[in-house]
This record gives C-alpha cells, structure tokens and sequence, in this order.
C-alpha cells in the first residue's frame, strides 16, 4: 500500500509539474501577445490618396470578333456593388481624392525568376479589423503603356525594378499600394521542400516545353505530393492542352489553388520546428519594404483566418487581342476595384489607367 501512495503522490507530482509549466507557457504567450499588440501596432497610412485623371488612346476593337473575354471560371471572386457613399472629391486642377477605410491594406505581391522577370503579378488587400482579404491575379501579358511604348506588364521589372511596376499597378487599378513583396521562385521551390511536400490535386495535360528557358514539364495528373521542384514546374506551366487555350489564365487559377493548398499545408502546429528554417529562407530570397513590426501585426491578425470564406481569389478581366496582349476591360476592372472594399467612395471610371493598343 505504501508503494501505491507513493505512486500516487509521484503522479499528483508530475501532474502539478506539467500544470505549473503549462500556466508559465500561458503567461507567456498573453506577455508575448501584449508585447507584440504594443511593439507592432496597425501601420500607418494616408487616409486620402489623389489619382489624376487620365487621357487615353483610343480603344481598338478586338479584331476578331468571335474571341471572347477570357473569363476565370474557377475563381471564387464574385461581383461586387460599389460602395453605397458620397462621390469622390474632384479639385479644381481635375485631381480626384479618395478616402480611404481603416484598417485596409494593400500589398503587392510579384514572383521573380534569376532571369530578371517578373512571372507572377498579384495584387493583396487585407481587412485586418474584419479578417477579409483579396488576391488579384495581374496576367503577365497585361497590356500597360511605359516609358512610351506599349509593353507587357511583366517586362516593366526589368526596366524600371519594382519602382515601376508599382507605379503601373497603382495607376491602372486606381489603388495605393503600401508594401511589396518579391519572391525569387528558388524561395517558393525551398519551403515547399522544407515542409515536406504539398498535397495538390494536379490537373491534366501538364505537359509543356521551353528549351530557352531550360524548362521541361512533364507531371502526371491526380492528387498527390509535390516536391519543391515539381510545385515550381506545376505553377509555371502554360500548357494550351491543360487550360483548353487559356494558358495564362489557367496557369493563373492553378498558382492560386496551390498557393492556398500550400498556406494551409504550412500552417500547422507539426511545421512549428521548421519556423528558423523558413526564417532563413525568406531572408535569402524574399524583398520587401515591409518593416518587421508591420509584418508581425499582420500576422498576429491573420492568425485564425477563414481562408476558405474570407479570401476572395480573382483576376483582372480581359482578352487576348491580335498582337498577343492581355487587354483589360475596363468596366469589368472598374468593377473589381470597387469590390475590393478599399474607399469609401465608388472609384470613377476616368483615373483608372488602363492602356489598350491603338490601330
């Protein structure tokens, strides 16, 4: 009997031990909440940002008439009504101001390959006070007039660097953007690698070739788990036969899923230990203007988030046009912005800078 108390009270022992540890690891965690509630406060920005309105050139009609706009049937964004509010405010030089909602932020996020372009183009808003956020797919082949000429949106990188690219994004959807992020694809490969692998559901038809970039895809269809390598192969894939002839809009879809697939595969208590490891890697490869307390406010407030009910995914609409541009529709755009939840006015047509090639 003496033994069975003894174990009994070595139990009760050990019990007590691991509950004082837990309280302690609790009092913490509240410390290290509060520290951070302190430390890294909402960021801020301009409540009222001015757009000035903008001539055009003339709108070529789509010379064949029987392409119709590329539309994203996969993707979850739905149309939205403008904001219910006053109208924006017009100065006398033309100049229209806008209000801006608190507690929404803009982030433009771009992949980048060691060649020096820019091969994803996304633009993130995040409404920290409801926990909603929005991912905008820009199509590389958007059509934008730059430093004189009509290029493709995702050359302007290698001409005038993020700089550039930002400014463009800026004045073709009338939107601010506060940060950026730049992600070199050898990045995205690693983490994949470092979390073990992503389970994704490839489609068919992942067969696509491109000897001058050295890139030879060839991945079997069905749910399964990718290695960094053939992660990086599936999101860069245009393949005609997989997206039925709209290689970049599917390829666009296929990023998104994936990128969510991979958000929720790397968020979880079992990838806790690989935290240093990730740290590293995004300090190798990953470029930013974000400062750090901002990025932790920003984590702090998307801890939690419905990323299946509260992340609205689309792309800009448009069509391919005769000389292999992405020509966005410019009421269609107008009416993603005003989704977005940005303003408290509803965006005018006339300060969105969206270029179309002349006849």
């Amino acid at each position: 009997m003496a033994k069975k108390r003894a174990g009994g009270g070595g139990i009760k022992t050990l019990f007590r031990t691991l509950y004082s540890i837990l309280v302690a690891l609790s009092a913490v965690i509240v410390v290290i909440f509060v520290a951070l509630q302190i430390y890294a406060p909402a960021p801020t920005i301009d409540s009222v940002v001015t757009f000035q309105p903008v001539s055009k050139p003339p709108v070529t009609a789509n010379p064949n008439p029987t392409q119709k706009p590329s539309a994203d049937p996969n993707s979850s964004a739905e149309p939205s009504e403008p904001a219910e509010t006053d109208e924006p405010v017009q100065t006398d030089d033309g100049t229209v101001a806008l209000h801006r909602k608190p507690n929404v932020y803009t982030c433009l996020l771009v992949g980048n390959a060691d060649l020096g372009g820019t091969d994803t183009i996304m633009l993130g808003v995040f409404d920290t006070a409801n926990l909603k956020a929005s991912l905008i797919s820009i199509p590389r082949d958007t059509c934008v007039y730059a430093e004189g000429h009509y290029r493709k949106i995702n050359t302007l990188y290698s001409i005038g660097g993020i700089d550039l690219l930002k400014e463009k994004v800026s004045s073709s959807m009338a939107v601010p953007i506060d940060y950026y992020v730049m992600v070199n694809t050898n990045a995205f490969r690693e983490v994949v690698d470092t979390i073990g692998g992503v389970y994704f559901d490839v489609p068919p038809g992942m067969d696509y070739e491109d000897p001058t970039q050295d890139l030879y895809i060839h991945l079997a269809p069905g749910y399964q788990l990718l290695n960094g390598t053939d992660a990086l192969k599936l999101c860069r894939c245009r393949s005609d036969s997989a997206y039925h002839g709209q290689a970049d809009i599917g390829r666009i879809n296929t990023q998104r899923l994936f990128l969510q697939a991979m958000a929720k595969q790397t968020l979880t208590v079992s990838n806790a230990d690989k935290l240093p490891k990730l740290i590293e890697i995004a300090a190798q490869y990953v470029k930013t203007d974000m400062p750090v307390n901002t990025i932790v406010h920003f984590a702090t407030k998307a801890i939690g988030m419905d990323l299946d009910n509260n992340l609205t995914l689309g792309t800009l609409p448009g069509m391919w046009d005769f000389v292999a541009f992405y020509q966005l529709n410019n009421d269609e755009v107008l009416s993603v912005v005003n989704g977005l939840g940005l303003y408290e006015e509803s965006v005018p047509p006339e300060i969105l800078d969206i270029a179309h090639v002349a006849r």
